[in-house]
C-alpha cells in the first residue's frame, strides 16, 4: 500500500512543482525520514540490549554467535534460537536504517 502512495507522489512530482511545493514536499519527506530513522534507532537499541544479555551469558559476541549458529556449531538450545532472532531483527532494522540515511 505504501508503495502505491509513493508511486502516486512520484507521478505528482514529475508533473512539475512550484518552488514552494517542492520545498514543502522535500521538508515533509525529510522529517518523515528523520522520524523513521529515530524510531529504527530505538528499535535497534532494544534488540541490542537483548543480545547483550546472551553475549554476557555465553561469553560470545553476537556476530560470532550468528556465524557459529549458521554453521551448526551452536546446537538447538532454545536460547540460541531466541538470540538468533534478536540478531537477525537487529541486522534487518540496521539495513533499513542505512537505506534511509543514504542522501
Amino acid at each position: 500500500m505504501a508503495v502505491e502512495y509513493a508511486k502516486i507522489l512520484g507521478r505528482y512530482i514529475s508533473e512539475g512543482l512550484s518552488e514552494n511545493e517542492e520545498v514543502f514536499i522535500k521538508e515533509t519527506l525529510k522529517k518523515l525520514i528523520e522520524q523513521e530513522i529515530d524510531m529504527l534507532e530505538k528499535e535497534k537499541e532494544r534488540y541490542k540490549k537483548e543480545m547483550e544479555i546472551f553475549e554476557e551469558r555465553y561469553s560470545l559476541k553476537s556476530d560470532e554467535f550468528v556465524k557459529k549458529f549458521d554453521s551448526g556449531e551452536m546446537g538447538d538450545d532454545l536460547d540460541f534460537f531466541e538470540w538468533y532472532a534478536y540478531a537477525d531483527s537487529y541486522n534487518r532494522v540496521e539495513k533499513r536504517q542505512r537505506v534511509l540515511m543514504e542522501r
